[in-house]
Parts: C-alpha cells; structure tokens; sequence
C-alpha cells in the first residue's frame, strides 16, 4: 500500500509523459475506476500553477492522483477499514499542504473538504465521536454543498444521537438524493441507509416501535437493492428490527435477522451493531437457559473491543455478564466482572462524553445488580460487594435514579424502562413497597401505551411476584389501575408459559413443531430450504429436485415470504432455529428433515 502514496509532482510527471490527458479528461478517466470523483472542470493549468506559487517550498500534486486516491479512501471506509482510510486521508493532507492564501482555489477547498468528510466518517467508525463531529463540521464549513456534505452530515446526527442531544439530531439538514451535493453510487446508498438506520434507532429509543419496525425495514430494502447486505453494513437497522422483533416476542426471527450479520460484524463491523448483536443474542440464549452461550457470547464480544478499542462494548459486555452471573447465583463471578468494569469506568476519562456516559450506565446497573443479589443471598439489605475497589454497605438507590432521570432527558425510554424495573426491586430490597408500587404502576401505563412485551415478561422474579399481586387483586396501588390489568395480566400468562423458542431442549419440540406447522412450508419448500443450508446454489438444487432453476427462484421466492425474511442467509438461519435445518457451523449446514 505505501506505494500508493507515491504522488508525481508536475516536473515527475513530465519526464515520463510529456503529453499529459487534460484535466477534465483525466477526471472521466478516474470516475469509472472510483466510486467518487469531484469533477474538476473548472481547475484549468494556471490555476494549478498559481497554487503552485503560493505553496513555493511544496511541490504541486496532480489533481486527478488526489481524486483516484480520494476515492481509495472512499473505498476504504466503505469496507468498514478505518484506520487505512485514516492514512490514505493523512498522506493526501500532507501533499495537498496547507491553504494559506487568502482565497484558495476551489479544488483546493473541495479536496480539503473530502478529507475532513473522510476523517469523519473514519473516525465514526473507531468510535472517537468528539473527533468525527470536529471532522464533519470542518468539512460543512470548507464546502457545504460539496459532494462530501452528505456524509459529513450524516456523522452530525449520528453523533448528536449518541449525545442524546435530539434537538440537534433532529436539526440537522439532510440531503437527499436529487439535492446538490448528494453523492451517487454506492457511497450514497450507505449514507442514505444509515441515515434510515439513525431515525429508526431513534424511534426504537423513543419506544415509537411501528415507526422504527417502517424505518428500520426502509434501511434493509435499499441496503438489499444497493447490494449491500446481509452483512455488516446493515447491522444497525437489521438490529432495530430484530429489537422490534424480540418485544413482539417473535424471538426466532429477531435471532435469525441478527445471526445472518454477526459473522460480517466479527470481520469488520461497527460498533452501533456489535452492541446491539451480541447483547441481543445474548439475552435470548440467557432466556433460554442457555447461559453458557450467552457468555461464550459475551467474551467474544469482550475480545473484539479489547482488539479493536470498543472500551463502550466491553462494558455493555461486562455489565451483561454480571447479569447472568447474578442469575445463576455465581455472585464471585459476578463480582469479578463488576471489578473489571469498575477499572474500565476509572479509565474511560479520554474517551468521549456519549462513551463515558455509556460506561458509567453500565457500571451503575452492574452494582446494583450484584448489590440486590448479595442482598437476597444474606437477607439484608444492606450488602457488601465484594471485588469493588471501594467497598459499601448500601444501595446506592440515589445513583439509580439519577441514571433513570439522566436516560429520560436523551430520549432513551426504551433503556430507561430496564432501568425503572431495576429500580422497582432495589425499592422493594431497601423496604420502600409503596415507592415501588408506584413507580411499577407507571412504568406499567408506559409499556401499555406504547407495546412494550418482552423486557417486562423477562423482569426479575420479585417485581413479576408484584405485578401477579396487582393482577390477582393482593397489591392494592394507591391509584386506579383496572385498564392495567388486562394487558398485566397477559405479560404474566405469557411469563408462565413461555414463549415459543425461549426454552431449549425437549420442551420446545411441540412450540417448534407447532411454528413449522404454522409457517405453511410446502414439502418442497423444507426440501429446498435443508438445500440451501447445505450451500448449494440454485442451479445444484435444481439439478437435485430434478426441477428448473426458475421453479427453485420462485420457490425461494415463496418461502422467503413465508418466513418474513429478506434472502437466503436470514432463511438458513431461521430455519436452523425451527428445526428444518441442522446448523454445524456459520457456512454449512446439514438437513433436518
């Protein structure tokens, strides 16, 4: 790669190549080999000469180079390959030099302006927001209307929604795809998905659940008419979806929608979708009482932000496994892992506010957690963490609140309501029934309002103890709660009896039997859908079946739609969970019929 950073001056150039294409042919030349060009049709010779002039201890770079490497770096960031976005876009700088004069040329400005959008976006990716938003806006004000805007605006609002700052979020202009300014092919394409991705997060975050499921289900379409997914590239909207999925209690298909990206975000992802992914996953192997697959999970996820310096993925994976580990009563294990989150919380002071923010969430709820265990383990109330650098005696239901309050002022209902149940319990532990009713009550009105199923049906064991108090009549809260309990009481019917897919082993064979029964699949259907999850392609399962290829794409076609997926991975997988296919591994699996 370093010689790609050998850059010709004009005297080089000359010796070699006497007669030079003009610019403006040059740029055509370079648009079919790039994914994005700025046309450069008014930079004329003198104009590169007079550059030349005011940069005198700086040789001048050929314009078209710093296109074809510009479009490097594009390609770069596309592949989700941020650091060698970074260096191509740090070698492009330092040849282009500093614009001294007092009103520079307008490729010179355009140049400088695709780097700062580059830097943006790289930046975005290494999860360094203050940084990217510092980019981004550089790049607004050298060119506002420039090709690159879309991009650099597109990091603004991403990085306001990790702030929690919805007014700005919501403020900023977005280009769309007839607009000056708005890039084309395929770059285009992922900034207008994740543009998608962002208001369906946002909406998901608010607990505006159909519009996020509309958003999210928007991104996923373009990304599969651009050709980009399945893969790491529509991970954040495949994982709003899937999160939309889970609390309709659809678990399979939220399992398959993210299982069929995990490999992609295991390569290259970004961090929005390995947070989501691997804690979403998680939760469902924990609820199947599958907790070794959850933390085998959970230190994958541990490893991949050590290596790739995700410290806010491995404190949502700490915090996750102190969750299990409380769970299955290993309160040493528990405590060890809230001490390594502990020192991560104490270390995180150069990552940027949204991270710390984050960190210092994670750290919180982890305490308590292992607080009320210990709590429940010794009988009182006022436990000893053991593991923490600094020991206490209570809990701390004042930091709870504060969190609760502070997740409610960025717009975060959706994380806020996991806190509030979390609080219902450290109330209840610290003798407060009353306050705990009451804020059980309200987060009761909340959920009903709004479909939230799941995260209430997966509650700790005593506030479920105290929602089946209020339905049966032995809780009596202060206020008036008849319309509540209907929608109460099929949270606990549904607790009781489980949903489909939630358990492992013998019990789910009938749930299971029943969801292969109900999906409607043909013979011919589960023939084709064993097939592919052996890797075989159309034209191999046609020679096979001893049928067209074309019956098989419309077969495909009809189970795709029986299956509410989007291709033939999300298939696979969906139906290695329904028993139709035998997973052995991420690239094979054998038939289940």
């Amino acid at each position: 790669m370093n010689e790609a950073f050998v850059f010709e001056t004009d005297q080089e150039a000359g010796e070699r190549q006497p007669c030079a294409a003009p610019p403006r042919a040059r740029s055509e030349a370079l648009a079919t080999r790039g994914l994005h060009v700025i046309p450069p049709a008014s930079v004329e010779v003198d104009e590169v000469l007079s550059l030349e002039r005011v940069e005198r201890a700086r040789p001048v770079v050929k314009v078209g180079r710093i296109h074809l490497y510009l479009a490097r770096a594009w390609q770069m960031l596309i592949r989700l390959r941020a650091a060698e976005a970074l260096l191509i876009a740090q070698q492009i700088e330092a040849q282009v030099g500093p614009l001294s004069s007092p009103a520079p040329i307008p490729v010179a400005l355009s140049v400088r302006c695709e780097i700062a959008a580059v830097r943006a976006a790289a930046l975005l990716l290494q999860d360094d927001a203050g940084a990217a938003l510092a980019a981004a806006l550089s790049a607004l004000r050298l060119g506002a209307a420039s090709p690159a805007a879309h991009v650099a605006l597109m990091v603004c609002r991403c990085v306001y929604w990790r702030l929690g700052d919805p007014e700005s979020f919501y403020a900023v202009e977005r280009l769309g795809p007839g607009e000056p300014g708005a890039q084309s092919g395929r770059l285009r394409a992922i900034t207008a998905m994740y543009d998608l991705a962002l208001d369906a997060a946002s909406e998901f975050a608010q607990m505006h659940f159909h519009a996020a499921r509309v958003l999210a289900d928007d991104a996923l379409e373009l990304a599969r008419r651009s050709g980009l997914g399945p893969a790491a590239l529509d991970a954040l909207p495949a994982c709003v979806m899937a999160q939309v999925l889970y609390e309709e209690g659809r678990v399979d298909e939220s399992e398959a929608l993210v299982a069929a990206r995990l490999p992609g975000i295991r390569q290259g992802g970004a961090i929005e979708g390995a947070l989501r992914s691997y804690g979403l996953l998680a939760r469902i192997a924990a609820n199947r009482r599958q907790p070794g697959q959850a933390l085998l999970l959970l230190a994958e996820a541990d490893a991949l932000g050590t290596k790739r310096h995700w410290p806010r993925l491995r404190a949502a994976s700490l915090a996750q496994q102190v969750e299990i580990h409380v769970a299955a009563a290993r309160l040493d294990q528990a405590a060890l892992c809230a001490q390594r989150l502990g020192a991560l919380d104490g270390q995180c002071g150069a990552a940027s506010s949204s991270a710390r923010f984050e960190i210092a969430r994670y750290h919180v709820l982890a305490r308590a957690r292992l607080a009320l265990a210990q709590s429940h383990a010794s009988g009182s109330a006022q436990p000893h963490a053991a593991g923490f650098t600094q020991p206490h005696t209570a809990l701390d239901l004042a930091a709870l609140r504060q969190l609760h309050c502070d997740t409610v002022l960025r717009r975060d209902l959706y994380g806020a309501a996991s806190i509030a149940l979390l609080l219902v319990e450290a109330l209840l532990v610290a003798g407060r029934r009353d306050e705990a009713i009451e804020a059980l009550v309200t987060l009761l009105r909340q959920a009903a309002a709004v479909g939230l199923q799941q995260t209430l049906v997966d509650c700790n064991e005593r506030v479920a103890m105290l929602i089946d108090g209020i339905v049966r009549g032995s809780i009596v809260p202060a206020g008036e709660v008849r319309e509540l309990l209907p929608y109460a009481g099929a949270l606990m019917s549904r607790r009781r009896r489980g949903v489909p897919g939630m358990q492992a082993g013998r019990d789910t064979a009938p749930d299971t039997a029943r969801s292969v029964a109900a999906l409607g699949l043909t013979e011919r259907e589960r023939a084709i859908i064993a097939l592919m999850g052996r890797g075989l392609t159309n034209k191999q399962i046609a020679v096979r079946l001893c049928i067209a290829p074309e019956t098989v794409k419309s077969h495909a076609k009809h189970l795709y739609a029986k299956l509410s997926v989007k291709n033939r991975l999300e298939a696979v997988t969906l139906a290695s969970r329904l028993g139709l296919v035998r997973l052995s591994g991420w690239g094979h699996a054998e038939p289940g019929l």
